[in-house]
């Protein structure tokens, strides 16, 4: 065992441990471990400064696709090779970037480019990731504080996701993200660019779509043209270097898009923004660092080029290279690109900062509503909403609030003007910008739902002209849930799923955890959740495991994967977690990545829960009619776990055809949340003396304090032409028929009880 690995078995000791004096320790191990990072980072710059960009660049691009090839693959011959390898060719583009934006001298391309050279960067990634892991384990260890005890864990959590860089972006989304983003400012990029919105995002779509298919497509086209140029050899008998000859001469497109395929396969062109992409040479240049422009990254101090540090990608994503300017690394194009193009416009057009900002934080506010448009159509929508603060009596402002039927939605949108810090240079700082983004957004969602708690009935205003007009009023009691929301436009999804791990960030009133969301979430959500039922039910499970603080999943992509594969995740967790003091949950984003797999994507049918036809024909009958009450009866029915909807599917299967004779059925079904199901032919509907009976006998016999009821009305087998919903409570003793109640109670337990 060398020093290294002796070193890194007592800190799993330490770690282990989990005791304060061993606070020392832990600080002295990540000073080694940072002193490792420096060192690799170094040597990482040298490997990339000595080979020529474009050649290094084509390399590793080339290694990433094999890479992900093998990722692809599952087979004996070609075994799946893990996340951590294909992080680290992704954190090589990265770092080929950093090196190419702070080197003023890059080698020409007529330098020889040194393959043995090039390999080792590959195990020098390796020890960075490692060292930088095994940094961030110990340093936040090192922090722990008694007065905030969760404070380790928050550092942790930061460290790392900074360091692995990004959350789940799908590259196949960028246009609709950034014709969104960026529509308010058309004008203000015509002037500064001469591209509007759709261009711009058209452009960074393309530059996309080419770095996640133009290799595989530039391979097709060389073999399409080798088989070209073969059959023109057996056609002719000419010689092959004859009918090259003769096909540059014959046709002047050959042999310039044969070495433009070249190109795409071997020189990193499929990350050619110049070539792939319609954008100016004033968009260019604010997307991309000049050689040398960015002194900061290998600049002398603290974690020199160290992934603790701000990759440049997180600045400008592209960097000029000779003549032309490229996006190594994909992921970056979004991130980064936003912000990029608004310090580029602010500076070519100084008096629009104000207007910017203005209209950013405008678009904020306006993404659930537009971009759940189809979910929200029947929703009753208030926006900018004043009212009198419950503590000083002041009048403050909720941005967007969000009713349907018997759910709210408080949203708070938070725009972002400061820069993200790395959690390891500036730990305050970074906690800083983070509760610019979040803390802000859930104070002022509690300080309204605390108004809202204030009184039975609570009024809002507009403010229009100086003047407050009351525009509604709100009454706790009409709202089964409520959700918290917050939403920013940064492209922060690890840090926003952590949300709950900030000390101030508890569930509102004791009841109302918290959520926090990218804008960028939305669109992915969005496909996946398509009717108001699926979306609402999908934030209450969401908004469920906010309030399991000692449960963590890395991102909002993660929480859509474990909804879609396990429906009530919270509820496994908390059985879960009771053997455990912290759950860290990862993959369950897989089901969602599949998805956005392959070119033929959005032919897929997307991922959805398994729910049994018939099921799936009542939720979309209460969907389309939306009786009183439907909403709490499609988040009851979605609530069932794979069992339960099974038996009430086939119970209504079986039952249907029998109305042809029998004017009504029912049955009830004891699940979490008891319910009973009447089948009628339409126009013969349930006594309601029978109906009240019926309900309150099943109440006594499952020792309910309620019942749900859904009724549904057939013209004929299969089809439901009307539906109702109805909370019936349990019988009072005082009642005059309790007695016969109790009886039928009775009866039909021990009817279960045959059965």
């Amino acid at each position: 065992m060398d020093d290294d690995d002796m070193r890194n078995a007592d800190l799993a000791d330490m770690l282990a441990m989990d005791a304060p004096e061993y606070s020392e320790k832990l600080a002295a191990h990540a000073t080694v471990l940072q002193s490792q990072m420096e060192e690799v980072a170094e040597e990482i710059r040298e490997l990339i400064a000595s080979q020529p960009p474009v050649a290094l660049l084509g390399y590793l691009l080339g290694q990433t696709h094999i890479a992900l090839m093998y990722g692809a693959s599952d087979t004996e011959e070609l075994p799946r090779l893990n996340s951590q390898t294909l992080q680290q060719h992704q954190l090589a583009l990265e770092y080929a970037h950093a090196v190419w934006s702070s080197e003023p001298s890059l080698p020409t391309e007529n330098t020889h480019f040194n393959e043995d050279e090039a390999a080792k960067l590959l195990d020098a990634f390796e020890r960075l990731s490692k060292a930088t892991m095994l940094y961030c384990m110990a340093s936040s260890a090192a922090s722990r504080d008694p007065e905030r005890p969760s404070l380790a864990d928050m550092q942790f959590h930061a460290k790392s996701s900074w360091s692995l860089i990004r959350g789940h972006r799908y590259q196949v989304l960028e246009e609709e993200f950034f014709r969104y983003a960026l529509r308010p400012h058309d004008d203000a990029l015509r002037s500064a660019y001469g591209m509007d919105s759709r261009q711009i995002a058209a452009s960074i779509q393309g530059i996309a779509d080419r770095m996640r298919a133009g290799f595989s497509e530039a391979a097709d086209g060389m073999m399409q043209r080798f088989d070209q140029v073969n059959a023109l050899v057996d056609k002719t008998g000419d010689d092959l270097e004859t009918v090259m000859k003769a096909l540059a001469a014959a046709e002047d497109t050959f042999m310039s898009s044969t070495a433009d395929l070249m190109k795409d396969m071997l020189f990193g062109g499929t990350s050619n923004l110049s070539r792939h992409t319609g954008m100016t040479q004033p968009l260019l240049e604010d997307l991309c660092f000049l050689p040398g422009e960015n002194a900061e990254f290998f600049g002398d101090g603290p974690f020199r080029g160290t992934p603790m540090r701000t990759l440049p990608a997180r600045i400008k994503p592209g960097v000029k290279l000779g003549d032309e300017f490229y996006a190594p690394e994909p992921q970056f194009v979004r991130d980064a690109a936003y912000r990029a193009i608004q310090r580029g416009v602010c500076a070519r057009l100084p008096s629009y900062r104000d207007v910017w900002l203005k209209r950013q934080g405008e678009i904020a506010e306006e993404a659930f509503p537009v971009i759940f448009s189809q979910q929200l159509s029947d929703a009753v929508l208030h926006s900018s909403v004043h009212y009198r603060d419950v503590e000083s009596g002041n009048w403050a402002e909720t941005d967007l609030l969000v009713a349907v039927e018997d759910c709210l939605l408080v949203v708070e949108a938070k725009a972002g003007t400061m820069p993200m810090h790395s959690p390891a240079t500036n730990f305050k700082a970074h906690e800083r910008a983070i509760q610019d983004l979040v803390v802000k957004a859930y104070r002022q969602c509690r300080r309204f739902i605390e108004y809202l708690n204030s009184a039975a009935e609570v009024p809002i205003y507009r403010l229009a002209d100086g003047v407050y007009t009351e525009i509604g009023r709100l009454k706790r009691a009409d709202y089964r849930a409520i959700l918290p929301i917050g939403l920013t436009i940064e492209a922060f999804t690890p840090f926003s799923a952590a949300a709950k791990e900030l000390p101030e960030v508890i569930p509102i009133l004791g009841n109302f955890p918290f959520v926090s969301m990218s804008v960028d979430d939305l669109f992915v959500l969005n496909r996946f959740l398509p009717t108001v039922g699926h979306l609402l039910h999908y934030l209450k499970v969401r908004q469920a495991v906010a309030g399991i603080p000692s449960a963590k999943l890395f991102d909002e992509v993660d929480h859509l994967g474990a909804y879609i594969s396990h429906n009530r995740i919270d509820m496994d967790i908390r059985e879960a977690i009771a053997e455990a003091d912290l759950m860290t949950l990862d993959a369950f984003c897989e089901v969602v990545d599949r998805y956005f797999e392959g070119p033929d994507w959005e032919a897929k049918p997307v991922p959805s829960q398994s729910i049994p036809a018939t099921l799936e024909r009542v939720l979309a009958a209460l969907d389309a009619l939306k009786p009183t009450g439907w909403l709490a009866m499609d988040n009851a029915l979605r609530d069932l776990g794979a069992d339960a909807r099974d038996r009430i599917s086939n119970l209504i299967s079986d039952l249907e055809p029998t109305l042809r004779e029998i004017t009504q059925r029912r049955f009830m079904m004891n699940t979490d949340e008891p319910l009973q199901v009447w089948l009628c032919r339409t126009g013969h509907p349930p006594d309601p003396t029978e109906f009240r009976f019926g309900a309150q006998a099943a109440c006594l016999s499952l020792d309910a304090c309620q019942i749900r009821v859904l009724t549904l009305f057939y013209d004929r087998p299969g089809t439901i032409s009307q539906l109702s919903c109805a909370v019936i409570s349990a019988p009072s003793p005082l009642q005059n028929d309790f007695g016969s109640i109790r009886e039928k109670a009775d009866w039909l337990k021990e009817k279960v009880r045959n059965l």
